[in-house]
């Protein structure tokens, strides 16, 4: 069953002083969604993508695959019933119930496995930005997804005033994965249409360890191209490698990104991906001599091999490490694959928290319980990021080098880690 978000406006004022000094509080005001990382809290896995339309209006498109649906029968026909169900809330230190709605779409079988694509509309404002609280519920299998969705409005020209294409018109819910995904790109109604276009390449490093102290904050790097373009009905852009293409006016913050990652995204399936996560349990030197090795698989197997000691234990090990990787880069991707972000790093070394709190801009993840010896606690707070809105960056601080040190010496000792509950 999904998890209810509830008062959250309390939850808000709690965190928005500071992220490191928030303090948790007794009762039900600070409620558990890491279910949100979880995929096997539900059957049902939407996608979803945000569209400010008008001045006035934002669109919100969601996609479903057919075969997690139940379809039942409806005398001649079977169907399948979803209710969304959303809470609108203005942006703000504690925010502002604006609109709340319940909708109702019957879908007939296809008979096939096809994305089922839906839309509906929400009313906004501009020079303010919203929080979507958004459930979509599959009422025939009694199963929902929940979702939290970040509209921005409070920009000249904010990430949401475009919408990606296909050829045919239809939204684009994740990156391109393809020299051939060719697109088009809809702006919102009134926008100018002459735009500065720069293109980056994917070489971004995976984040340091939680205990490595510095400014690690996301920069943007110097572009690697960048032309004039006018975006009109008929204009159609194809990304040739991987990387971003940002679409910009004045500064790199008035502007939307095009992400294109791996054709197999987010599965890890060639030699070099399978090795490049394992830098997270390596020195840089035994890395720098895994990479070294022509055969980047026998590379990888080596580590883990040596690792469990035997095969059906590094399967094992091989198995949640690289779910987990999956998982992270399904969650978290950004800017750059999820497995190299901060959200990313922890998740694969320790595993899905115990407790999420979540706000807009802020997580907090919880690793045991306030009876346990051994809990740990990881703040992230969003980054103004001028490619993603899902840009988190770690707290970092020294008295994590134990607990990373452990986690790490756990998974090379041939166990997965886990902090005890």
């Amino acid at each position: 069953m999904i998890v209810r978000f509830a008062i959250f406006i309390f939850l808000i004022s709690l965190l928005a002083t500071s992220c490191a000094t928030y303090q948790n509080s007794s009762g039900s005001r600070n409620l558990n969604v890491s279910f949100i990382y979880n995929p096997g809290s539900t059957t049902i896995h939407p996608q979803y993508v945000v569209f400010n339309e008008t001045d006035t209006s934002s669109k919100i498109y969601f996609s479903i695959k057919s075969n997690e649906l139940m379809f039942a029968s409806n005398g001649e026909i079977s169907q399948a019933n979803i209710r969304v169900k959303y809470m609108l809330y203005k942006s703000a230190k504690t925010l502002t119930l604006c609109d709340s709605a319940t909708i109702f779409y019957h879908i007939n079988n296809p008979n096939y496995i096809t994305d089922i694509i839906k839309s509906f509309e929400v009313k906004v404002k501009d020079t303010a930005s919203y929080f979507l609280d958004l459930t979509v519920y599959d009422v025939n299998q009694d199963r929902g997804n929940q979702k939290f969705l970040s509209i921005e409005r409070n920009k000249r020209i904010n990430r949401n005033d475009a919408l990606i294409t296909n050829l045919n018109d239809i939204p684009y819910f994740s990156s391109l994965r393809s020299d051939t995904d060719t697109f088009k790109v809809v702006l919102r109604k009134g926008i100018t249409e002459k735009w500065q276009i720069s293109y980056y390449q994917n070489k971004f490093s995976l984040r340091p360890a939680p205990y490595s102290i510095g400014n690690y904050k996301f920069t943007p790097p110097k572009a690697d191209s960048t032309v004039t373009a006018w975006i009109k009905d008929t204009s159609k852009f194809v990304l040739k490698n991987e990387g971003i293409m940002h679409f910009y006016q004045d500064t790199l913050d008035l502007g939307f990104s095009v992400i294109r990652l791996f054709p197999s995204f987010p599965d890890v399936t060639t030699p070099g991906q399978l090795l490049q996560p394992l830098r997270m349990l390596t020195t840089q030197k035994e890395f720098n001599d895994m990479n070294m090795l022509a055969n980047k698989k026998e590379s990888a197997d080596k580590f883990w091999l040596t690792a469990g000691g035997n095969i059906n234990r590094a399967r094992e090990l091989i198995r949640v490490f690289y779910t987990r990787v999956m998982l992270s880069n399904l969650y978290f991707s950004s800017y750059t694959d999820g497995w190299k972000t901060d959200r990313g790093l922890i998740y694969i070394i320790f595993g899905l928290p115990v407790t999420i709190y979540k706000a807009e801009n802020i997580e907090r993840w919880i690793y045991g319980t306030t009876q346990s010896n051994k809990t740990l606690v990881f703040n992230f707070t969003r980054n103004d990021n001028p490619f993603s809105n899902n840009d988190f960056i770690l707290s970092r601080d020294e008295m994590y080098k134990i607990s990373w040190t452990q986690a790490v010496d756990t998974w090379r000792n041939g166990r997965v880690y886990s902090v005890a509950y």
